[in-house]
């Protein structure tokens, strides 16, 4: 029997390698359950394997619904596996979102009812899929160090913020599709494009596309943010303003109006707008741009004068290309 429980958890591991995050919700006393993942030595999973826990004696609806809020996922993308029919049963009736699969009651099955689950199954995996878990590892640990101070800003100089800006090439364009057709948030147009359309759109005249990977003290967040532009008659358009749930917050949001700003004044344009197409999901978009400075100048449409730069965060180093490079506007 316990060869089953060992491979229920290679299994689980494995997952991680198909950018699958591991979390857990137990009733349990959590020094206990973290010293056992840490140091039984038939423990094949660690707890640097979740992206998260909840552990205590709480519902776990409630476990459930703070842990997903904590990691900025939607119900939506929960897989709850219980070996306890009550807790499903619960789990499934509070939050229909939620997928629960029925599970076997013996733990000789478990390892083949986790292959069984389709839901796992994908066509093709990006360098950020691959590294998922350590760049939630990584989220952990900001949140840790973001208690300690009272100011935002005090916090975010002592990350060490780098962002690398680069065109959308053949090397970065299946995770930008990957991240222009999963965020909700922050997306401003929720345009959902194939890795092909996205070149063809980006090729097109007057057209331009950005990646934005995220590095910091604490590790590396990968490509979490893609913005298009078009220009149109001496001023520009916002086309797509992306950026991933786990860096937002970060003023990556902030330097990536200032890189689209920085573009359209050192080619001498009059002004450059946005226009946000709402969804049931991307409400922070929308207040970010009425928080960003931006005039509003019609519900959900927003613009900025180019005769003036953009403040950024001076603690913020941007690379463009493989050149180090300060924004004009920086702070």
């Amino acid at each position: 029997m316990g060869e089953a429980y060992l491979d229920f958890q290679r299994v689980l591991k494995s997952f991680l390698n198909r950018g699958i995050l591991l979390s857990m919700v137990s009733k349990n006393q959590e020094s206990v359950a973290l010293a056992a993942l840490e140091n039984h030595p038939e423990m094949v999973l660690r707890p640097g394997d979740f992206a998260g826990w909840r552990i205590n004696w709480r519902d776990k609806v409630e476990n459930i619904v703070e842990l997903v809020s904590e990691l900025n996922l939607g119900l939506q993308s929960v897989v709850f596996i219980d070996d306890n029919p009550a807790e499903r049963a619960r789990v499934a009736e509070a939050l229909p979102e939620v997928l629960v699969p029925q599970w076997p009651e013996s733990p000789l099955s478990y390892a083949a009812a986790l292959y069984e689950l389709r839901c796992f199954d994908t066509l093709s995996l990006t360098e950020e899929d691959l590294k998922r878990a350590q760049m939630y590892a990584g989220e952990r640990k900001r949140r840790a160090e973001a208690r300690v101070f009272t100011s935002l800003d005090e916090w975010l100089k002592t990350l060490m913020i780098r962002i690398e800006v680069e065109e959308l090439s053949p090397e970065n364009v299946d995770r930008a599709a990957q991240l222009i057709n999963k965020t909700n948030q922050m997306n401003l147009a929720t345009r959902r494009l194939s890795p092909a359309q996205l070149r063809d759109w980006a090729a097109q005249e007057n057209h331009k596309m950005w990646t934005l990977r995220v590095r910091d003290k604490l590790g590396d967040s990968g490509l979490s943010g893609v913005l298009g532009l078009e220009v149109r008659d001496g001023h520009a358009v916002i086309s797509d303003f992306v950026l991933s749930c786990r860096v937002i917050g970060r003023k990556v949001e902030e330097t990536m109006l200032a890189t689209a700003i920085d573009y359209c004044r050192l080619r001498g344009l009059s002004e450059i707008t946005a226009s946000h197409a709402p969804t049931p999901k991307n409400e922070p978009c929308l207040a970010f741009f009425r928080n960003s400075g931006f005039e509003e100048i019609e519900t959900h449409a927003f613009r900025w004068p180019l005769s003036k730069p953009y403040p950024v965060p001076e603690y913020i180093q941007v690379t463009c290309g493989d050149k180090p490079r300060q924004l004009q506007n920086s702070l």
